[in-house]
């Protein structure tokens, strides 16, 4: 695309259209991922359920404003149903955006970083046509929406560096108060969308002004739900689920410690912990742990520690909701598991945080590996929301296995390593001196968002392959343009321009 003035964003989309590339690539992307949406829903003509997914139903049904998990995709669960309450309709729309905040991103890097015609034609093939978005659409949970708002918040970080506006800087801070409503991960993005402000230049009181609209969102949703859950359930929170989440990764490490090397426990935690001595005791006489591998088992199950405890603690309590009752217990099972923690120190590193660490390199499948968990029926809520004549599903095949989903986490492994590598080659041949001070900042940022996420990641909660869509799109991106770079200059350090030859200027400068 030949550029003769900076473009605003929204100028940007209607100049795709303009470019005949642009035009047929368009097209073609449309057409294609039409075919596959058609050829999956064939296959399975009802939605993948998993455990969260009721969670969210039932919050939509019952229009709260605090649950388990944060409400961002249960409203958006109701907004679908007021045009369609039908699951394909759900799968249509989720795939859809999904789809074209990717063609969003990439036509911008096109337009900002103008890469290589080839890399580019390479990566909209890879990603438009990539199965994964299709099964990650495929489910009623968050993954679709948060990489799809993710991807808007990352795009619109690229422009603000770009071109900043007042109506850009409205969009991202709007974007940005969706996307932390819809899953944790997205608790460092503030930080980041605010350094990005502070990059921008301006006079003071814009500064400020500008500051002030990407933070009113994110900090009125922490505000409101921390108020809400203080108001509804006595307990002044933001999200009761840290507390669990704690105590979960802290037990993963502590099945590893020996009965010799156990401390004595502080008071308030005396019951809790005679509970998870006693299960950790019972877990070494199996053959086949159910907690072998980082997963659910420590948050969900109903026979390990905490919700023994929180069933014991409430047992006589018939009238309390559920909900209270699950969050009246964070606080104790954040400080126990930190405590434990501190304890063992060194256990935790091996064997939460560096399997966690692996995870991330190579993140196993989980429930995209297996259609509606193993299972051929759905609870009564999907039924009621959905419409369903029974609570029966099936799909095209007896088999439960998912088989393609399982290339990606190799396929990942192989994007991360091309992403360090091409980043150090990029860095060993003196790349930030060749290109554009606009094209340094993107590249600084990215790598802040990759250390960021794996440093969330690895930290916060055991990595699934369906957490890691969004790293995985940015992430191919950006590797293969570091690749590209390393390639070109190797070609020309090899191959010296010749004696009164004019050197080729890199279109990135």
């Amino acid at each position: 695309m030949t550029r003769k003035e900076p473009l605003l964003p929204y100028d940007f989309l209607k100049d795709i259209w303009r470019d005949k590339e642009n035009r047929i690539c368009l097209i073609l992307a449309g057409t294609m991922a039409g075919i596959l949406l058609a050829i999956i829903l064939k296959l399975y003509p009802f939605p993948n359920f998993l455990p969260d997914s009721y969670s969210y139903i039932d919050a939509a049904h019952n229009n709260v404003n605090i649950n388990m998990w944060p409400v961002g995709y249960s409203k958006f669960l109701r907004l679908i149903s007021v045009f369609n309450q039908s699951d394909t309709a759900l799968v249509i729309v989720q795939y859809a955006l999904l789809q074209a905040a990717i063609l969003f991103f990439l036509f911008s890097i096109k337009y900002l970083l103008q890469p290589g015609k080839w890399t580019m034609r390479l990566l909209l093939a890879f990603l438009v046509l990539n199965p994964l978005w299709l099964y990650i659409a495929n489910f009623v949970s968050s993954d679709a929406l948060f990489s799809t708002c993710s991807l808007l918040w990352l795009t619109s970080l690229f422009w603000l560096l770009y071109r900043p506006s007042g109506k850009m800087f409205i969009f991202h801070a709007l974007v940005l108060g969706f996307v932390f409503s819809v899953r944790y991960n997205a608790l460092y993005y503030p930080f980041i969308s605010i350094l990005v402000v502070l990059l921008v230049k301006g006079k003071f009181k814009e500064q400020l002004l500008k500051l002030a609209i990407v933070i009113i969102p994110v900090g009125w949703f922490a505000i409101y739900t921390t108020l809400t859950f203080k108001e509804r359930l006595g307990i002044a929170t933001f999200s009761p689920f840290g507390g669990w989440q704690m105590g979960s990764n802290a037990l993963f490490m502590y099945a590893h410690i020996a009965p010799v090397d156990r401390a004595p426990v502080p008071k308030q935690f005396a019951r809790i912990h005679t509970i998870t001595v006693k299960h950790m005791d019972s877990l070494n006489h199996l053959k086949q742990r159910p907690d072998q591998e980082l997963g659910i088992y420590y948050l969900w199950d109903d026979k390990a520690p905490l919700k023994l405890y929180l069933i014991e603690r409430y047992k006589r309590d018939s009238t309390t909701p559920y909900l209270k009752q699950w969050a009246s217990v964070s606080n104790l099972y954040g400080q126990y598991g930190s405590w434990l923690i501190r304890e063992h120190p060194g256990a935790f590193l091996r064997y939460y945080i560096w399997p966690n660490f692996i995870n991330y390199y190579s993140p196993p499948i989980e429930f995209l590996g297996m259609v509606n968990m193993g299972s051929d029926t759905v609870d009564p809520g999907a039924v009621a929301w959905f419409g369903y004549k029974s609570n029966k599903v099936h799909h095209f095949s007896k088999n439960k296995d998912i088989i393609i989903t399982s290339i990606f986490p190799t396929l990942l492994a192989m994007i991360n390593v091309i992403f360090c590598f091409g980043f150090l080659g990029f860095i060993f041949l003196g790349g930030f001196s060749k290109i554009s001070p606009y094209y340094r900042k993107v590249l600084w940022i990215v790598l802040l968002i990759w250390l960021s996420n794996l440093g969330f990641s690895v930290l916060a909660s055991p990595i699934v392959l369906r957490y890691q869509a969004f790293p995985f799109i940015f992430t191919l991106v950006f590797g293969c343009l570091l690749l590209e770079f390393v390639v070109r200059e190797s070609m020309r350090e090899a191959k010296p321009v010749e004696e009164g030859a004019e050197s080729v200027p890199d279109p990135a400068v």
